[in-house]
């Protein structure tokens, strides 16, 4: 409903201070990463990086690196589990759009067709990591820790995106949403 709520807002109504304010905006202390909701108008303060009012969009300027908005949320995700005795790391973030077709092209090779091996790695056009938009957490030897993510990467703005793939999170909402339904796998991005 919240999502609705935003969508309708952003696209049929003029962004005015009236309906500004009312887009939440979550904001991690610089070196606590404690979470605080500001607003669009207010903004996070100078002691605070912004984990956004949404998901975080694609650029369409090339990347080289994980993308900031997402490494913020992801420390701030990780200073929040270490309080709860977990452990979490990114073992694979950024990936130039060479490495994951090198990556796809090795998947091929070993699962026999295009489609076979789509299902375990994304083809490069369709993989966000190439667009510094995907993280994998703690592979291949500590799913428990990459399951509190699961369950709490939503107050981050992470979600778990395929269901055969423990590891792997994207910022495809706003902090505090809930998660969509998880894809099969990344062949489900062939059909969109």
């Amino acid at each position: 409903m919240k999502r609705a709520v935003l969508i309708f807002a952003l696209l049929f109504a003029p962004l005015t201070n009236a309906n500004a304010v009312d887009i939440p905006l979550t904001c991690a202390d610089q070196k606590s990463y404690e979470l605080r909701v500001s607003n669009v108008i207010k903004g996070c303060t100078e002691f605070e990086f912004s984990l956004g009012a949404g998901p975080i969009p694609a650029s369409l300027l090339p990347k080289s690196e994980l993308d900031s908005t997402l490494n913020y949320r992801f420390l701030a995700a990780q200073a929040a589990a270490k309080k709860d005795g977990i452990s979490l790391k990114i073992v694979s973030g950024y990936r130039s759009y060479s490495r994951q077709n090198y990556l796809f092209q090795q998947a091929i090779k070993k699962y026999g067709s295009y489609t076979k091996a789509a299902k375990w790695v994304a083809p490069p056009e369709y993989s966000h990591h190439p667009l510094g938009l995907a993280i994998d957490v703690n592979y291949p030897n500590d799913q428990k820790s990459a399951k509190w993510l699961e369950l709490n990467g939503y107050k981050f703005g992470l979600c778990r995106i395929f269901k055969n793939e423990w590891w792997h999170f994207e910022p495809n909402i706003a902090p505090g949403w809930k998660c969509p339904k998880m894809l099969t796998d990344a062949r489900d991005l062939l059909k969109s």
